[in-house]
């Protein structure tokens, strides 16, 4: 009588969660432990961020005078507040007639806060500040920078159209007319296209 032919089962290949803990036990117990050390330090430089700003943003609140606004810039520099008191400082030294402290505090505004929401502003500031003291090209080039890149901001067409003047004080109205034009089409919603067809009428007389 033929004897039974024995069978070898097949090999188990599948997942074993419990021999996979054996074998890495202590590899997932390290990046364990370095996943809630890394939470604890963000934890905490989110509570330090947060005081820090509540803190620019009380100084800033009190600040009047330009060392106020230079203490807010100094004890919280990098913050919102800090940029904010920045282009503060340069509107009460233009109106002290430091225009040269004025714009080198909003290049510095410009230089340290690239992602702040009031840059344009800081740019239109700028372009204002080269203006009133007679260097056309220059301040013709900070508006001209108002106006491309930053083509959706509030400043954008009151650039254009100081763009304009400036052109027709350089002897071009033809090349004014043509920004003037731009104005009316861009922003013709905007009061400013309003601004440039006067502009426009000047120019024809």
């Amino acid at each position: 009588m033929p004897s039974p032919t024995t069978t070898t089962p097949p090999a188990d290949t599948g997942f074993d969660p419990v021999i996979f803990w054996i074998q890495h036990k202590s590899k997932i117990l390290l990046l364990a432990g370095l996943f809630v050390v890394a939470l604890a330090f963000y934890a905490v430089f989110e509570i330090v961020r947060e005081k820090r700003n509540a803190g620019a943003q009380e100084l800033y609140a009190r600040a009047r005078s330009a060392d106020d606004y230079r203490k807010v810039i100094a004890e919280y520099g990098g913050t919102e507040p800090a940029g904010n008191a920045c282009l503060m400082l340069a509107d009460k030294l233009r109106s002290e007639g430091k225009i040269d402290e004025s714009s080198a505090t909003l290049h510095q505004f410009i230089d340290k806060y690239p992602d702040h929401p009031l840059l344009s502003g800081a740019w239109t500031s700028l372009a204002a500040n080269l203006e009133a003291q007679g260097k056309v090209d220059e301040a013709l080039s900070a508006y001209q920078k108002v106006s491309t890149a930053f083509a959706n901001s509030f400043g954008a067409p009151l650039a254009l159209l100081a763009q304009g003047r400036l052109l027709v004080q350089k002897g071009k109205p033809e090349d004014a007319r043509h920004i003037y034009e731009q104005v009316m089409t861009q922003y013709q919603d905007n009061l400013a296209a309003q601004q440039a067809a006067q502009e426009i009428r000047k120019l024809k007389k």
